[in-house]
């Protein structure tokens, strides 16, 4: 998921490159859910990567815009997310400590995308096609493809932390 010769180790800022699937509020939801009651969700989770994110229509026509979501509201999901293996979360802003506990624990890491720049990362959209809830519009889980995707590491697996 990291570009070549980078170390996940906060503090760093480098660019991500390969898969990941986005969440907000309402497929965050339905996705929990989900996987509390353990219903098949077709998604391997096992060392993926979650951008909090909700991207907007335009991918085919080279307008889209991806920009990331304020992590703290998506902070409740994380354990759980950590125990059905994804290792890797985008967002922006400060996560609770216990939130950070339990990345530290399960040896998952935190990337901050920067704000504001949602037509730059979507320019950074490789592929995205929709999984989950199309019902939820942008809200919708996605799978998408990145690349020299810009990010701060904010919580690195040995319990590195820079905020």
């Amino acid at each position: 998921m990291i570009a070549a010769g980078k170390e996940i180790k906060a503090g760093n800022i480098v660019n991500l490159n390969g898969i990941m699937f986005t969440l907000r509020d309402a497929s965050a939801k339905m996705l929990a859910r989900m996987l509390e009651n353990g219903e098949n969700i077709g998604l391997e989770l096992e060392n993926s990567a979650v951008f909090f994110a909700a991207p907007t229509p335009g991918f085919e026509e080279g307008r889209m815009s991806i920009g990331p979501t304020t992590s703290a509201r998506m902070a409740a999901f994380i354990p759980l997310l950590i125990k059905k293996g994804v290792r890797y979360f985008i967002g922006k802003g400060a996560l609770p400590k216990e939130t950070i506990d339990a990345m530290i624990e399960g040896k998952a890491a935190y990337f901050q995308a920067f704000g504001g720049t949602g037509a730059n990362y979507g320019s950074k959209l490789r592929s995205m096609e929709l999984l989950l809830f199309p019902e939820l519009g942008p809200e919708a889980v996605y799978k998408v493809e990145v690349s020299d995707f810009p990010i701060v590491i904010s919580v690195d697996p040995d319990g590195g932390i820079f905020f």
